[in-house]
């Protein structure tokens, strides 16, 4: 199943907004690799895109910091947490040969990660709102407090 980054998970930030387009062709890459039972592909792949995922998380820390986000440090470590998990989880992927269970792990390590555009980045959108970095949208939902 082809993954597609709604309009509802946009942040309005033009660069963060386009990483986040290149996280969900990752995934959809490595969903179409295994597949087609490339396995081997499968693995360069997901490295691509722990690399892409790790790049954004840079970009986006540079960014907060540079407009002193006030939760910076629990977003980095929340970055840092994703990151671990899913390398772990890329590793376990990494010893399986079967279509389906390979499948699975990967929903698992992009889960993850998608967890970061809907958990961790909404809780900031109201923030570059607020620093005059994009503009309010219609379609935007608000973040419960507890989840930041």
């Amino acid at each position: 199943m082809k993954m597609e980054l709604l309009n509802t998970l946009l942040t309005g930030h033009p660069v963060i907004d386009q990483e986040h387009k290149k996280i969900v062709n990752s995934i959809n890459e490595v969903t179409a690799s295994i597949q087609n039972h490339e396995f081997q592909k499968c693995a360069d792949l997901m490295d691509r895109f722990l690399t892409v995922c790790a790049d954004h998380f840079t970009t986006e820390e540079k960014l907060l910091a540079e407009l002193d986000y006030p939760h910076l440090k629990s977003h980095i470590t929340f970055h840092r947490e994703l990151t671990l998990k899913a390398k772990a989880v890329r590793i376990l992927c990494m010893d399986m040969n079967d279509q389906d269970g390979l499948q699975r792990c990967f929903d698992e390590m992009a889960a993850l990660l998608i967890e970061d555009v809907i958990k961790g980045d909404m809780a900031f959108v109201s923030f570059l709102i607020e620093k005059g970095v994009t503009k309010p949208r219609e379609y935007a939902f608000p973040i419960p407090k507890h989840l930041f």
